[in-house]
């Protein structure tokens, strides 16, 4: 079974996208439920759990920030996702450099993906493609057609 790191940009996009981002809601609904049917293996960090609380920061009013939170966390552990821990200092050191990504803060996610051996990282963050002769980077949608396609062995 192949695994696949799945970044918070298509996360919140399962989360909140109904509204925000409806065509991608769809797609991203139906990467979810491959996953739930267990085609495939899909890993999140704790990185993304934080993530998800800056997002319900940034879009909630303060007052409601808490429980929109809670409510997204348990909507998200109804899935099949794996939860892998947060990069520890050494790991980071060792292998920061080889995964020069434009955006630092997108870093963490890229060598946990190559750590636990994700054989891609699924998202809608353009700037993974920089580690994309490291390790695979795919939008849910070409992940998707892979699937449908039959060419997971590709990967």
């Amino acid at each position: 079974m192949k695994c696949v790191y799945i970044d918070t940009s298509v996360v919140n996009i399962n989360l909140f996208g109904t509204k925000k981002e409806p065509e991608r809601y769809s797609i991203v609904m139906n990467f979810f439920n491959r996953l739930n049917s267990q085609e495939f293996e899909g890993l999140i960090s704790l990185y993304t759990l934080q993530e998800i609380y800056a997002f319900c920061e940034d879009n909630f009013p303060l007052n409601y920030v808490r429980k929109v939170v809670k409510l997204s966390f348990q909507e998200l552990l109804k899935s099949e996702l794996q939860i892998i821990p947060l990069l520890k200092r050494s790991e980071r050191l060792v292998h920061q450099r080889k995964f020069p990504i434009s955006d630092l803060s997108d870093q963490p996610h890229a060598i946990l993906a190559y750590l636990n051996g994700c054989d891609a990282i699924i998202t809608y963050d353009d700037h993974f493609r920089d580690i994309g002769s490291i390790i695979k980077v795919f939008t849910p949608e070409e992940f998707l057609d892979i699937l449908d396609n039959k060419l997971l062995q590709e990967i």
